[in-house]
């Protein structure tokens, strides 16, 4: 009988990447992934470690999986990814109930690790890497999002050094992978299947400049537009300090790349952004927002702000909210600071209390859902070409998907009445009715 495991994969899609590369390395070494956790022999927690929730419910959920360990069919619990890789002493002694301890780029000992537990081993094993010395070339994986919409990991790590920010402390500086290797990634995509990838990096505007001593992005999406197969290329991950008037241009004429850019902007005020080290001002943020919207028609924005950063002031935040009352983001998210052992923002003064910054994170998401409602109010009656994800179960409407102005698993929906519809197709619809962060539509 084959081994079997169960694989929770939390945060980010960079992280998922590195769970769907776990599961290829076990299955192809003979285990079978078991959907339910209770009936795994082994259990897999690929953690989260960016800021201080993901942290908890990092540690919520390896609390959950022990419990299988009485409960269920589990022999070994085994931690993965960026908190393991951060804190694995501290975690050995906080959590005894953990058989095995691996940082990122656990794909080359998972197996050996697994083996060990299943064959009784006396000791704890943990496994690290030097984030530095990990190579993000051809590495297999298993698709673990919908099979007509994948996630392509274009580069690891990161050279910006934002103050607040701990990804270069765990992941080590940015690398990027080769232009052939990701164009081949992307066209076993295609073949499987696969209709939409999501480019994604610690920053993937400046892709390239490590390996070729050149931003290579440009060259990067005009070789995915021409594989037969794609047809929507989205762009995650950008930072305002890195485009390029080619950049613009290219995400303006190429129809496969979704007109969606994803683009942190953290805060506004320069003061904070220079704190920060985001190596962008006010006014080039504001130019950057003028130009992207001029140039590219139709375009979607998303963005993400930080309130409660070391040094923000009441008027500080008042020019914050000012600013998203203006621009009107299409999409926006947001979280309150979370001080990061070894970033130089941890030890900055004047950090707001943690109630202050609660209280400004729920105003800055209070006046954006009602810039989202407006703007869906604005979408009724419009014609939209929605890419159908799944087929659900309701009164009004059976299937669920999205257009080029919703990213996966980040986004809202378009609930969709139709007929005969499969997930991957592409259909035209009618905007009948709108929520705060989702459409109604019926297929023409």
């Amino acid at each position: 009988m084959l081994p079997t495991f169960n694989i929770i994969s939390l945060g980010c899609p960079k992280n998922l990447v590195d769970a769907e590369r776990l599961v290829a390395a076990l299955e192809g070494a003979g285990y079978q992934m078991q959907q339910d956790p209770a009936q795994a022999q082994i259990i897999l927690v690929n953690t989260c470690g960016f800021i201080e929730d993901a942290r908890q419910e990092s540690l919520q959920t390896i609390a959950q999986m022990a419990r299988h360990k009485q409960t269920g069919k589990c022999r070994g619990l085994i931690v993965t990814g960026c908190l393991s890789q951060r804190y694995p002493q501290a975690l050995r002694k906080q959590m005894p109930a953990v058989d095995a301890f691996l940082g990122i780029g656990g794909q080359d000992d998972i197996v050996s690790v697994c083996q060990k537990i299943l064959d009784g081993p006396d000791s704890r094993p943990y496994v690290l890497h030097d984030p530095n010395s990990l190579v993000e070339e051809a590495i297999p994986r298993r698709q673990l999002t919908l099979g007509h919409s994948a996630y392509l990991k274009i580069a690891d790590g990161c050279d910006n050094r934002c103050a607040y920010c701990a990804i270069p402390i765990i992941r080590g500086k940015y690398r990027s992978r080769k232009l052939e290797v990701i164009e081949d990634e992307a066209k076993e995509m295609a073949a499987q299947g696969v209709r939409e990838i999501s480019l994604i990096a610690q920053d993937t505007t400046t892709y390239g400049r490590d390996l070729y001593g050149e931003l290579k992005l440009t060259e990067l999406l005009d070789r995915l537009c021409q594989i037969d197969g794609l047809r929507w290329i989205r762009l995650l991950y950008t930072h305002p300090a890195h485009y390029s008037d080619e950049l613009i241009e290219t995400v303006a004429r190429q129809e496969k790349i979704c007109k969606y850019l994803d683009l942190p902007l953290q805060h506004i005020c320069d003061d904070l952004l220079t704190a920060m080290n985001r190596r962008v001002t006010h006014q080039q943020i504001i130019d950057l927002l003028s130009d992207l919207r001029s140039k590219i028609p139709w375009l979607t924005l998303r963005t993400t702000f930080i309130t409660g950063l070391p040094g923000e002031t009441e008027e500080h935040f008042r020019q914050l909210m000012e600013f998203v009352g203006q621009f009107r983001f299409q999409k926006l998210g947001a979280f309150s600071y979370s001080p990061e052992q070894g970033t130089p923002a941890a030890d900055m003064p004047h950090r707001p209390k943690k109630g202050v910054a609660d209280r400004r994170l729920d105003q800055l998401l209070q006046l954006q859902r009602q810039i989202s409602l407006q703007r869906n109010q604005a979408m009724a009656g419009e014609e939209i070409t929605v890419l159908v994800d799944a087929a659900v179960s309701a009164d009004d409407w059976n299937y669920v998907g999205r257009t080029q102005a919703e990213a996966p698993d980040i986004d809202g929906h378009i609930y969709l009445q139709g007929e005969d519809l499969h997930p991957g197709d592409f259909v035209r619809a009618q905007v009948t009715g709108f929520s705060e962060y989702d459409l109604f539509a019926e297929a023409i």
